[in-house]
Parts: structure tokens; sequence; C-alpha cells
């Protein structure tokens, strides 16, 4: 695997330097990623050359609304902004639809509901913890910014559930119509789930982070890694060696 210079500029924002010696070779042939120098962590990096598919979720998809079958995305913009499936409508100021590629995504990234920022502005991961993203989506190839944008960022959620707390069945089951209204007009090759409440939805799995982290799980018929969330990655940087096993983890499964 190869890296451009904004691809290494990128893993030095995350945390990671290049050795003196790859550095030097740059010249002559791009570093392998194995040459990456890495912060120590304490449990070793999963296996990533050759990712096994999980077995399908145990948790039964739910039967969707037909609400949002048919909508072409400004149409699914506005049902989202005037959405009332769920009580999360009484409280938001925003709701948060997504941002990134308009009409084909290699990357579908969900990450975790909106906070209170994100329901301010109505926009998915803004402030630091979405400049941190941002930078981990260039490090592996992708952006949801600029010309050609790439990845679509959304969260699992589309409504900021009140003080934060985890949102209940009901309200993931309203959304995920949504989610997969977004998945068929945006058709990505893989998804990424950013923090806890996003992976467990998805995988349908009742496990710690870390449990579901390493491997690939399916969704509806597409690949789904789990990572950290940005957020916490900022509070536990030392994590970073994981987030980008996890991102390298992610490139081969879409490259497959």
């Amino acid at each position: 695997m190869s890296w451009d210079e904004r691809q290494r500029a990128m893993l030095a924002e995350m945390g990671f330097r290049l050795p003196a010696r790859a550095v030097e070779a740059v010249a002559a042939d791009e570093p392998d990623v194995a040459v990456i120098e890495r912060p120590p962590v304490a449990a070793p990096a999963p296996v990533i050359s050759r990712p096994t598919v999980a077995a399908p979720a145990p948790r039964i998809a739910p039967a969707l609304p037909t609400t949002f079958t048919d909508l072409d995305t400004p149409a699914l913009r506005e049902a989202v902004a005037t959405c009332r499936a769920c009580g999360l409508c009484e409280q938001r100021r925003n709701a948060v639809y997504g941002n990134g590629a308009v009409q084909r995504a290699q990357w579908l990234v969900v990450t975790d509901p909106p906070d209170d920022a994100d329901d301010a502005a109505g926009q998915a991961m803004g402030g630091d913890a979405g400049r941190l993203l941002d930078r981990m989506l260039l490090a592996a190839g992708q952006r949801r910014t600029g010309d050609q944008p790439t990845a679509f960022v959304t969260p699992i959620v589309k409504c900021r559930p009140p003080r934060g707390r985890a949102p209940q069945p009901a309200e993931l089951d309203a959304c995920e119509a949504v989610l997969a209204r977004q998945v068929a007009l945006l058709q990505p090759r893989l998804v990424l789930a950013l923090g806890m409440q996003a992976a467990r939805r998805l995988t349908g799995l009742a496990e710690p982070l870390g449990k579901l982290r390493g491997r690939v799980h399916a969704w509806r018929g597409l690949p789904l890694v789990v990572t950290y969330h940005p957020a916490y990655l900022l509070r536990s940087p030392a994590d970073k060696a994981g987030a980008w096993d996890d991102l390298c983890l992610a490139r081969a499964s879409a490259e497959s």
C-alpha cells in the first residue's frame, strides 16, 4: 500500500511518524504501511492482510416504513428536516442529514448521535472531532469535502437525544429507514461505524467496542468496519494506533 505526500502529512497529524530511512526512500519508492512507526499500544494490532467477513449480525433488520423508499436526495433531505417519526423531533433544533459525497460514495461513515454543536448547526461531525475525522479520511484516501468528495458522513440517528442519552430502539428503527435510503442513493462500497452506539446498532451485537473492532462485519450486504469515535481519540490519543489499523482494514475491505 503506497501513500502520497498529503497522506503522509495526515498520518503525522494523527500521531504517526515515518522513520528517517522511509523518508529517504520516498524518491525511489513509496513506503509500505508496514514501515510506519506506531506509538506503543497495550494490545497487538489486528491482522489486516486478509480480512475475514464475520457472520451476519443476529439482529433481524426491522421492516422499514415506505415513507422514504422512492425519494431522491433533495426530497430525502427535506423529509428528514421535517420528520416526526419519533419523539426526538420534539426537542431538536435541526435534524442532521449528513454531508459529503453527493451522488456516489466509496465510504459511508456512520457516527454516534449528533452532539449539541451538530444539533445547532444541522451538520454532521463538526469542531475538533470533525477536523480529526477529515484527517483520518484523507490518510485513508477518502474525503468528505472538496470538489470530488468520496465519503459521506451521517449520524445513526438524525436528531440529538436529550441530555446525551443513548437513542432508544424505536428511534433507531425510525432512522434506519433513512439510512437504508441513503445507502440506496449513495451506493457505497463500505460502511465505517464510528463509536459504540453506531457500532452496536449496525453489527447487532451488544459487545464492547474493543471486541467489535479488528474484524469485518456485514450490514445490508456491505462490509462494515468499526472504529473509535474521533471525539474519543481526542481524549485518548494513544488509541490512534488502533484507529489507524481499523482504517487500513477498511481500505483493504473496500478494495477487495
